[in-house]
């Protein structure tokens, strides 16, 4: 039988944080995102996060948004792989993660290289 492996203790909750000022999505981010914030607010919030003991905060990824959603979804999406090797260097404890990746869109030694050096 394969095991699980498990990063959270039975018994704890863990909280996580899909970060704001990374994906200005006008269906999800709060207008002081869309007013100028940037990578100095992005690290602070994900400094918070790691302060307050929080299991992970998460990234998202559309390198392609179809014309239609644009208008809402916005077309402002940091590179989640540059931009979670940025916050690495900036946080200690705190996991870093990308809750959407989309693959098929990048070549496959690009992928593996962008992984293996942080962008």
């Amino acid at each position: 039988m394969i095991g699980t492996v498990s990063v959270v203790p039975d018994g704890v909750l863990a909280y996580g944080l899909q970060l704001p000022v990374q994906a200005l999505s006008l269906r999800t981010s709060m207008p002081w995102e869309r007013d100028g914030a940037g990578p100095a607010e992005l690290v602070q919030v994900a400094q918070a996060c790691d302060r307050a003991g929080f299991l992970y905060v998460a990234v998202c990824d559309h390198v392609a948004v179809p014309r239609e959603p644009a208008e809402t979804m916005s077309t402002t999406w940091f590179d989640p792989v540059s931009t979670l090797a940025y916050l690495a260097a900036l946080t200690e404890r705190v996991r870093l993660m990308t809750n959407v990746y989309v693959v098929a869109y990048r070549h496959p030694l690009q992928t593996a290289k962008t992984f293996a050096t942080g962008g």
